[in-house]
C-alpha cells in the first residue's frame, strides 16, 4: 500500500515534473524560437557580414592587387630611382673631379696670371737689361777694339823687346865669343911664336933631338889651333844659320866606324879601348855632317878625360821613334857644379885633359846647338873619379 502511495505520488510527482518540463520544454522552445528567430536573423545579419566579408575580402584582394602592383610599380620606381641615384652619385664624381680640374685650372690660370705678369715684369727686365746689353756691348767693342789696338802694340813691343834680346844677347855672345878667341887663340900662338923664335934663334946651336922636339912642340900648337879656328868657324856658321842641313836617313854604326877611324891616332896613343855594342840595323834620320861633327866632339872629350889604358863605350838603343845614343867613358868625370855649365856659352871654359890635352870649349856648345837643330836633346850624368856619360836623341824618321 505504502508502495502504491509511493509510486501515485512519484507518478504525480513525474506527471508534475514532466508537466513542468513540458513548460519548461515549451518555454525552451518559445525561447528556441526566439533564440531561432535571433539565430535567423544572425543568420541573415551573418550572410549579409559573410556577403559583406567576402566583398570586403574581394575588395582586400582587389586593394591587395592594386596595392601589390603599387608595390611592384614602386619597387621599379625604387629600381630606377636607385639607378637615377647611382648616375646621379656618378654624375656627382664626376661634378667633383670635374670641379676640383676647375679648380685646379683656376689655381693655374691664377699661377699663369701671376707668371704672366711676372713673364710681363720680366719682359720690362729683359728690355732693360737688353738695353742695357747693347750699351755695355758697345762699350766693350769699344774696349775690345782698344785692347786690340794694346794687345797688337803689346806684340809688337814683345817682338821688338825680342828682338832687342835676341841683339843684346848676340852682342854678349859676340863679346863672349871675342873674349873666349883672344884667350884661346893666345896660347897656342904665344907657343908657336915662342917656339919658331926658339928655333930661329938657335937652330945652329941646338942638336937633332932638340930640333925634334920643338918641332913636335909646335905641331902640337898648330894642330890645336887649327882645331880651335874650326870649332870657331864651325860655331859661327852654326849661329849664322848658314850651315846647309841635309837631314836623311843614315845607318848610326857607318857613321861611327868614319869617326873611329878619324880619331884611331889620338884612342892608340892613350891605349884607350873604344866599345861598340849598338845592333847594326839602327839608323836616325840626322844631317851627317851635324852628326859626325856631334860624335866627334863627344868621342874627342872622352879620350881627352879618360886615363890611358882606360875605355869607352858606345852605345845607342830605339825607343818610342827615337834613338838615345851614349858616349860614356871611365876617366875623370865633372863635379856637379859644373855640370849645368856645360853647355852655357856663358860658362865656356877649357879643361886641361889626363895628358894635358887642351880644349877650345866650344865642342859642348857645337853639339848642342846641332842636336837641337836634329830635333833632338842632349845631356850628361857624370860622377868625379868615376867617369862621365853624355847621351843625346835624334829622331828614326822624319
Amino acid at each position: 500500500m505504502a508502495k502504491r502511495e509511493n509510486l501515485d505520488e512519484l507518478i504525480i510527482a513525474n506527471k508534475e515534473n514532466a508537466l513542468e518540463l513540458v513548460n519548461a520544454n515549451k518555454d525552451v522552445a518559445s525561447q528556441n524560437n526566439e533564440k531561432g528567430k535571433h539565430v535567423a536573423v544572425l543568420i541573415v545579419a551573418n550572410k549579409k557580414n559573410a556577403l559583406e566579408l567576402v566583398t570586403a575580402n574581394k575588395l582586400i584582394a582587389t586593394k591587395d592587387e592594386e596595392i601589390k602592383k603599387r608595390a611592384a610599380e614602386l619597387i621599379i620606381a625604387y629600381k630606377e630611382i636607385a639607378l637615377q641615384n647611382k648616375e646621379k652619385e656618378k654624375r656627382a664624381a664626376e661634378l667633383i673631379i670635374a670641379r676640383k680640374e676647375l679648380a685646379f685650372q683656376a689655381a693655374l690660370v691664377i699661377a699663369n696670371e701671376e707668371k704672366e705678369k711676372r713673364v710681363a715684369e720680366l719682359i720690362i727686365a729683359n728690355k732693360e737689361k737688353e738695353k742695357r746689353a747693347d750699351e755695355l756691348i758697345i762699350a766693350n767693342k769699344e774696349l775690345a777694339f782698344q785692347y786690340e789696338e794694346k794687345v797688337k802694340r803689346a806684340d809688337e813691343l814683345i817682338i821688338a823687346n825680342k828682338g832687342l834680346k835676341q841683339l843684346l844677347q848676340l852682342n854678349a855672345d859676340k863679346d863672349l865669343f871675342i873674349s873666349i878667341l883672344a884667350h884661346d887663340l893666345r896660347s897656342p900662338f904665344n907657343a908657336l911664336l915662342g917656339l919658331s923664335e926658339l928655333l930661329t934663334e938657335d937652330i945652329r946651336k941646338l942638336d937633332i933631338d932638340e930640333i925634334e922636339d920643338i918641332a913636335i912642340n909646335i905641331n902640337k900648337s898648330a894642330q890645336n889651333s887649327f882645331k880651335l879656328l874650326e870649332n870657331i868657324l864651325m860655331w859661327a856658321r852654326a849661329q849664322s844659320g848658314k850651315i846647309p842641313f841635309n837631314p836623311q836617313i843614315l845607318n848610326f854604326r857607318d857613321i861611327c866606324l868614319d869617326i873611329f877611324e878619324i880619331l884611331n891616332s889620338n884612342v892608340n896613343a892613350k891605349n884607350i879601348t873604344i866599345n861598340y855594342s849598338a845592333p847594326d840595323e839602327i839608323n836616325v834620320y840626322a844631317d851627317i855632317d851635324m852628326l859626325k861633327a856631334v860624335l866627334r866632339n863627344l868621342v874627342s872629350n872622352a879620350i881627352k878625360f879618360t886615363n890611358n889604358g882606360g875605355a869607352i863605350n858606345i852605345n845607342a838603343e830605339e825607343n818610342f821613334g827615337n834613338v838615345t845614343i851614349s858616349v860614356s867613358d871611365n876617366g875623370i868625370g865633372i863635379k856637379p857644379d859644373d855640370l849645368t855649365k856645360l853647355f852655357d856659352i856663358s860658362q865656356v871654359r877649357t879643361t886641361t885633359g889626363t895628358s894635358e890635352e887642351t880644349g877650345t870649349g866650344l865642342g859642348l856648345l857645337i853639339c848642342k846647338e846641332f842636336v837641337e837643330k836634329l830635333q833632338g836633346k842632349i845631356w850628361v850624368e857624370s860622377k868625379v873619379g868615376k867617369g862621365s856619360d853624355f847621351k843625346f836623341t835624334l829622331p828614326v824618321s822624319i
